[in-house]
């Protein structure tokens, strides 16, 4: 392929190609392309961030309107917790501490 059908290509992407090879309209096409991926990527995050945190809003109320009381969910948070660490414990024998470290921030969407 010439650099010729390369710029025409990335054209398609930008809008129209230069009339002679020209690497700046491809720096152009790359810095426009990314730019584009990063926006779509933080408005994902930002979306997926709403709907959780949402979602844990709405946790509370709906337990206390179904009438769970601190008491009563007790044992399933401890239960809860004590599987989360049995969890980490066994990444970090398995795995190494790195590994943990990434799942957990993939978890948390900081990764």
């Amino acid at each position: 392929m010439s650099e010729r059908d390369d710029d025409l290509l990335m054209a398609d992407l930008l809008g129209e190609a230069p009339a002679t090879p020209d690497p700046g309209f491809r720096y152009d096409v790359v810095v426009r392309v990314s730019a584009q991926a990063r926006r779509r990527r933080a408005w994902s995050r930002a979306l997926n961030q709403i709907a959780l945190y949402s979602a844990i809003g709405l946790v509370f109320p709906i337990l206390g309107a179904l009438g769970v009381t601190w008491n009563n969910a007790q044992p399933i948070l401890m239960t809860a917790a004590a599987l989360s660490v049995g969890l980490l414990a066994a990444t970090i024998s398995i795995l190494g501490p790195r590994a943990a470290l990434a799942r957990s921030r993939a978890f948390f969407g900081r990764a």
